[in-house]
């Protein structure tokens, strides 16, 4: 059978088209329409414009969208399509001032022996506790001793939550990895990530990834750890985007 682009190119060649002619009936660059003609997919965006290509360049040659949409998923396969919602409130962290062992001791053994000197010392001056040991009588009777009282511990601050607008991915490499990234629509990388390096891209709506390695890339996507994005040495497709 003949492939997508082969039928594609039959096709607009009997019609006695251009690619030129084509590119200004759709408004589908010819950049894209020479890669859909070729198979070279990995020179397109994501996929859901790939179909989107075909059914109207199929439309214009009087095809059935349809099939060739079916033929182009038999032939290429469904990429992953990942959706993930922007962390816009992150849960709140909890405070790490806690107080120690020894402080809250201190504030109980504080607590108990100021009960007795009040019960003792002002409700009850007259009564010696049990385990009180007498006093010999002094000419000048001493004051009493004031007890000192254990100051609480105070909280240390609540870490602010960080608020994330649209799409953040932070990328940690830990092999080699080619990278594309498409953000919003436009290309704003393509090259390879060197091992030990961390790179963060951003975008408003949506975020478009290819990995050539996915098993050497870590992705950290608005503070979430999405984890290796696949096997050493595989190739993945990513999209991510932010809800609406």
């Amino acid at each position: 059978m003949p492939s997508v682009g082969d039928t594609l190119r039959e096709r607009r060649e009997e019609r006695g088209l251009t690619l030129d002619d084509v590119s200004r009936q759709t408004r589908i660059r010819r950049e894209y329409l020479e890669a859909l003609e070729s198979a070279q997919y990995d020179r397109l965006p994501a996929d859901v414009y790939v179909r989107g290509f075909l059914r109207t360049y199929a439309q214009l040659l009087e095809l059935d969208p349809r099939e060739i949409v079916r033929a182009y998923e038999q032939e290429r396969g469904t990429p992953a399509l990942v959706s993930i919602a922007p962390v816009s409130t992150p849960p709140r962290a909890r405070s790490c001032a806690l107080p120690s062992i020894g402080i809250v001791l201190f504030a109980t053994l504080a607590m108990m022996a100021f009960a007795v000197w009040v019960y003792y010392g002002v409700l009850h001056p007259t009564t010696v506790p049990p385990t009180a040991t007498p006093r010999p009588p002094t000419a000048t009777p001493l004051p009493p001793t004031s007890t000192p009282r254990a100051t609480p511990p105070t909280a240390g601050p609540t870490p602010t939550p960080r608020a994330y607008r649209g799409l953040e991915a932070v990328f940690q490499v830990s092999a080699p990895c080619w990278v594309r990234v498409i953000a919003d629509g436009v290309q704003v990388f393509q090259g390879t990530l060197p091992e030990g390096s961390t790179r963060t891209f951003t975008a408003t709506n949506e975020l478009q990834v290819r990995f050539g390695n996915a098993g050497g890339v870590r992705v950290i996507l608005n503070g979430q750890d999405l984890g290796v994005q696949g096997a050493p040495g595989q190739v993945v497709n990513r999209t991510w985007r932010a809800e609406q």
